[in-house]
């Protein structure tokens, strides 16, 4: 059973401008973050499986999110509790098998589980607003086990973090929503859960977020998108590769995607704070690689031809797409512009729960 809280329905706005289809060869670092818990509402548990939000592997075992990919509160807007909760990272194209339209069979065949998360500690899922702020979103998933045949994503500089202004031309990927729609509203089949990519551009840059596609005819990111990366080509040089700037974090305004695109985290303001929790979790002896504990270098020019994922020199970037449905429609903005899909149904009586079973979290 899927509740699905009542919404008045918009007519179908078109589907993301200039995307397409992606497969695992391509920006092979990006990826689905899926959830698996319990969830207590209103007296009865409730089985909260499937897509979450995008992901990129910026190490062998380290995801880059946004911090409210990860908070209880966003997933659940607030209401009742998350118990048992896990989560769990793929690289499969096609993750529409598990976008909460229908109970989950078993996992993704690449799916690896993760023993830690953290978000940023001056994140606040309760202040995000709409335009361009500071909203410390982004978080960090430790995988619990390494994913030793895809190159990770570079993270950029900050003496390249200058070339982040309006009008560059960037590259953003995503298994979200294909058309944007309010959130609460059903998308249609098929227009989730996909990996897709296409060309933007930036159009608005503030000192820690910047927004992706500043029309309704660029390409742009939205719904379901959350925690994806946005890429970019810089003048430098270093070998020529696309950088991670951004993760996508936030609405920009009430329009729901229909004309500006989502707003992304400035990975540049932060890179201290991800070093410092990824050194943290190989002192402790948690983390499963360490061979090189903190962000990683700048790869080599062999890397560099081939890390994203294409033969040629045109900036990739995926269309994220927008998806949520579910729980009860925010009356404050900031849950309402949080683009994690939200949905769930009980748990069945008659079987165990699916997936990992008792491999949770190392004690």
């Amino acid at each position: 059973m899927l509740l699905v809280f009542p919404v008045a329905l918009a007519a179908a706005p078109p589907p993301i401008i200039n995307g397409d289809a992606a497969d695992e060869a391509r920006y092979p670092m990006t990826g689905g973050l899926l959830i698996d818990a319990d969830w207590a509402l209103g007296g009865t548990t409730y089985e909260l499986e499937g897509l979450m939000c995008s992901g990129t592997l910026i190490a062998p075992d380290v995801v880059l999110v946004a911090a409210h990919c990860l908070d209880p509160e966003v997933i659940t807007l607030g209401q009742g509790e998350l118990t048992s909760v896990e989560f769990l990272w793929s690289r499969q194209a096609d993750l529409t098998a598990w976008d909460r339209n229908a109970p989950v069979a078993g996992w993704p065949a690449d799916a690896v589980v993760a023993w830690d998360t953290v978000m940023h500690e001056a994140y606040d899922g309760a202040t995000l607003t709409f335009g361009i702020g500071v909203q410390f979103d982004v978080g960090l998933v430790f995988l619990r086990e390494p994913i030793l045949d895809v190159t990770p994503a570079v993270l950029v500089t900050e003496a390249e973090s200058e070339q982040i202004v309006p009008g560059a031309a960037v590259e953003v990927v995503g298994w979200g929503q294909q058309v944007s729609m309010p959130q609460g509203v059903s998308p249609p089949a098929g227009t989730f859960g996909v990996k897709m990519w296409g060309q933007s551009t930036i159009g608005e840059v503030g000192t820690a977020e910047f927004v992706v596609g500043a029309s309704p005819e660029a390409v742009r990111k939205c719904y379901g998108d959350s925690g994806g990366p946005t890429f970019m080509k810089f003048d430098t040089t270093s070998p020529s590769i696309p950088r991670q700037i951004g993760v996508t974090s936030h609405l920009y305004d009430d329009t729901y995607c229909d004309s500006r695109g989502a707003v992304d985290t400035r990975l540049d303001v932060y890179l201290d704070w991800i070093d410092v929790e990824m050194r943290s979790r190989c002192d402790s002896g948690g983390r499963r690689w360490c061979d090189e504990p903190g962000i990683l270098p700048v790869p080599s020019e062999v890397a560099a031809e081939t890390a994203d994922g294409a033969a040629d020199d045109n900036i990739e970037a995926v269309v994220a797409t927008c998806a949520a449905v579910g729980p009860p429609v925010a009356t404050s903005a900031a849950p309402i512009m949080l683009l994690a899909l939200l949905r769930r149904r009980p748990p069945r009586a008659s079987a165990p729960r699916r997936g990992y079973g008792s491999s949770r979290r190392p004690r």
